[in-house]
């Protein structure tokens, strides 16, 4: 991509998706503190009611207490009646499920049986009939407190229900503007990657050009941006000649080098940013060989001593090629071990008696490099530079997902 303008627009619609997706995930932020503050305002508020409902039985218990102030607890308990009350209506306003509504409308409904059972409690002891009032308090009232204080805890288990299925809602959204910016990011990061220019013969020569020379400079000049991405047609260097004789092009036909299919990459790099854990990684590893032409994948790991590189992932290899390999010591004489030392892309050619070639590139995190990402490319695709970049990105992407094992104190041998 050689026009100044395009390549700006790009860089101006990356850096606006990301300021979009940044405020969108800010704003999820501040609603997820809304809802975790209400969630824990609705469960200490609904604790409060639980206790207050074991106070007021307590209470209750006080009129056949020997040595109390009968009169004085009988206004305790009508005073906490109305407290109830009160605190079952505020929980009912500030709550945000029917399931929950539902639950404090029966607690409500339980304690007005309570007040039922209370007002026989005073009748019997206006009766002098002590026996049957504690019959009433630690029977029929004891019941109805607990039953109470189970639907106070079954609404509290409720909203909590309900405010962690709207953080999780917003966990989602945050992921999926993430995902968006960083598959932006990656795409435009592979369009503006740079490309080898042909070499046009015609170029310096002005007017000198002949009709045939200018009809092929502008057949080369009218390719879309996307073959021009395809072509890898620079010449060798030509030979040293004399002032005397002038340097005349060879009529080359430009020839195609290996080059991803981008918007698989782009799709490729999306779905990593997507994935969370290590273990989503194993269909993408089989998405990774397809778009660079990979026979075999292997993601490689530190293992827990700290002088092994162990295989954690596998693509393309059947289980006894891989249990012959076993594990790679980090000082190994080999691309893999090597890439992992230099913490650079090691590249090797296809000899003669192979067919295939390799790209190991490392995995780089922010506390160092965890392991070595290697790849098995057939058609001679480890030489081209389009494929090289493109297995760099998605080995930065992979490294956000993959760590290396922890170090482990205990002296002892590596396992695979």
């Amino acid at each position: 991509m050689r026009r100044v303008w395009l390549r700006v627009s790009f860089v101006i619609t990356m850096v606006g998706v990301a300021a979009a997706a940044g405020y969108q995930i800010f704003l999820a932020e501040q609603q997820i503190a809304g809802e975790r503050a209400a969630q824990r305002a609705f469960s200490a508020d609904a604790w409060v009611l639980a206790l207050a409902l074991g106070e007021l039985h307590a209470a209750q218990q006080s009129y056949v207490a020997v040595g109390q102030d009968r009169d004085a607890w009988m206004d305790d308990v009508a005073r906490r009646f109305d407290v109830l009350a009160a605190d079952l209506s505020a929980l009912t306003n500030i709550a945000a499920s029917p399931r929950t509504i539902g639950a404090l409308d029966e607690a409500a409904s339980v304690v007005e049986a309570l007040k039922g059972v209370d007002r026989r409690v005073r009748n019997q002891l206006a009766s002098e009939l002590p026996l049957l009032a504690s019959d009433l308090i630690f029977d029929d009232s004891l019941e109805l407190t607990r039953e109470a204080e189970r639907h106070v805890g079954r609404a509290r288990r409720s909203e909590r229900a309900v405010h962690e299925a709207a953080v999780l809602a917003h966990r989602e959204f945050q992921g999926q503007a993430l995902a968006a910016a960083t598959g932006t990011g990656v795409l435009v990061a592979l369009l503006l990657l740079p490309v080898p220019r042909r070499r046009e013969a015609a170029a310096g020569q002005g007017e000198d050009a002949t009709p045939a020379e200018a009809d092929e400079a502008k057949e080369a000049a009218d390719l879309p941006a996307g073959r021009l991405l395809d072509l890898h047609s620079v010449p060798p260097p030509a030979e040293e000649s004399s002032p005397e004789q002038p340097v005349v092009a060879p009529p080359a036909a430009p020839t195609s080098a290996p080059a991803p299919d981008l918007r698989l990459a782009a799709d490729l790099c999306t779905e990593l940013g997507r994935s969370s854990r290590a273990s989503e990684l194993r269909p993408l590893l089989a998405r990774m060989a397809q778009v660079l032409n990979a026979s075999g994948i292997i993601v490689w790991v530190l293992d827990g001593t700290g002088e092994f590189l162990r295989p954690a992932l596998v693509h393309g290899y059947p289980a006894a090629a891989l249990a012959r390999l076993g594990v790679l010591p980090c000082e190994g004489d080999n691309a893999a071990a090597t890439a992992f030392r230099d913490v650079r892309m090691h590249v090797v050619p296809a000899g003669s008696g192979s067919e295939r070639g390799a790209l190991a590139a490392p995995l780089t995190a922010p506390e160092g490099c965890g392991g070595v990402i290697t790849l098995e490319l057939n058609d001679g695709w480890e030489t081209s530079e389009t494929v090289q970049s493109t297995a760099a990105i998605i080995a930065a992407q992979l490294a956000t997902l993959v760590a290396a094992d922890p170090i482990s104190r205990a002296t002892g041998s590596a396992g695979a």
